[in-house]
């Protein structure tokens, strides 16, 4: 395997560094109208190019992921929720349809995941909330409401 360009310490400090987003979630249909989507600039005082991404599935609306993007390349976290995944390099932890966190490792780069113990809401917005929490961010925008996902019957 390559050498991996971001250690264990430098994603740990990454997080532990204050971050704060303040605009508002805005969300926008994807071009196959399958997926509702954000993105959001955060802003730190390192000033690392950080991305916040928020995804939710369109018609199910159970199905929603958040990951913190660095330098519009890497995962270095990231929460699924109900999703699926499979672990391969430091165990073989299996998730059908479960709720996951990934963590950037050197190992695994952003393909390892572990089970929360936070996560106790099934609402969106809540979980954004304890997602953003964890990787030290404040967000002081609104939080606006999924678009409606009825579909014409014509």
């Amino acid at each position: 395997m390559a050498k991996v360009p971001l250690t264990d310490a430098e994603i740990e400090g990454l997080l532990q560094v204050p971050k704060k987003v303040q605009a508002d979630v805005r969300w926008r249909i994807d071009s196959m109208q399958n997926w509702v989507k954000c993105e959001l600039e955060v802003e730190n005082e390192i000033k690392t190019n950080l991305k916040l991404n928020l995804n939710c599935n369109y018609e199910e609306r159970s199905l929603f992921s958040f990951s913190l993007i660095l330098n519009n390349a890497y995962r270095i976290a990231g929460l699924d929720y109900n999703g699926s995944h499979r672990n391969r390099h430091k165990d073989v932890n299996f998730w059908n349809s479960k709720t996951h966190k990934h963590r950037w490792t050197e190992r695994c780069r952003d393909s390892w995941a572990y089970t929360p113990e936070d996560i106790i809401s099934s609402d969106i917005k809540e979980v954004f909330v304890l997602f953003c929490k964890e990787c030290n961010i404040t967000h002081t925008g609104k939080f606006l409401p999924l678009p409606p996902n009825q579909k014409t019957i014509f």
